[in-house]
């Protein structure tokens, strides 16, 4: 497991980012490895969906709880990563005014492992859901629509793709799929806050 001891002792590192930037690939692969940051981005978005009060200690805790402990050498490159992806991300999803984006390979990076890193995605993201739901909400409304999305990215999250069939549609069909999980990852973002948003006063 990752060692909580190894990010308490992690050097101190100050971070800024605008949630208007959009995640680095590269870098935060770089940052996390061997971590998968596709995935770990995907576990991230349905933990702070279903826990909009998830802070960064809670976020290192769920990670050290699910993944293999680093290196010495990679502990301190990992806790930077990691404090960055949730700052970024939950600045992201906590903007009325700035689109989420999925931490996803470069358009440069060929079909089939794009495909793949999006089905990564979607593995993290619905256990990122099922781990708070379970824990704090599990009676938590979700609409037709919500449901509906969860359903197709159970579906993705198994989704491949050879090399062969790789082509100008497959690129298309792979474009629409990022914005359908963006848009609808804000639709189950709503239903959850609506759903233990405090009722309104009844006026007598």
């Amino acid at each position: 497991m990752l060692g909580l001891n190894e990010f308490r002792h992690a050097p101190s590192i100050a971070i800024h980012m605008s949630a208007t930037v959009p995640l680095c690939f590269s870098d935060f692969a770089t940052l996390l490895e061997p971590l998968d940051a596709v995935e770990l981005h995907g576990l991230l978005c349905g933990l702070l969906c279903a826990a909009p009060g998830l802070d960064a200690r809670r976020w290192l805790h769920h990670v050290a709880s699910t993944f293999d402990a680093p290196s010495a050498d990679q502990a301190a490159t990992q806790h930077q990563g990691l404090i960055m992806l949730f700052e970024h991300t939950a600045a992201q999803l906590g903007s009325a005014d700035t689109a989420i984006s999925l931490l996803l390979p470069d358009d440069d990076t060929e079909l089939p492992q794009r495909t793949a890193a999006l089905s990564a995605w979607c593995q993290g993201l619905l256990y990122g859901l099922g781990l708070e739901l379970q824990q704090t909400r599990a009676n938590a409304h979700l609409s037709a629509t919500s449901q509906e999305f969860l359903h197709d990215v159970a579906e993705i999250a198994h989704a491949s793709i050879e090399a062969t069939d790789a082509s100008e549609d497959a690129e298309s069909a792979y474009a629409e799929v990022v914005e359908y999980l963006r848009v609808g990852l804000l639709t189950i973002q709503q239903d959850l806050l609506d759903s233990i948003a405090p009722a309104a006063p009844r006026l007598h």
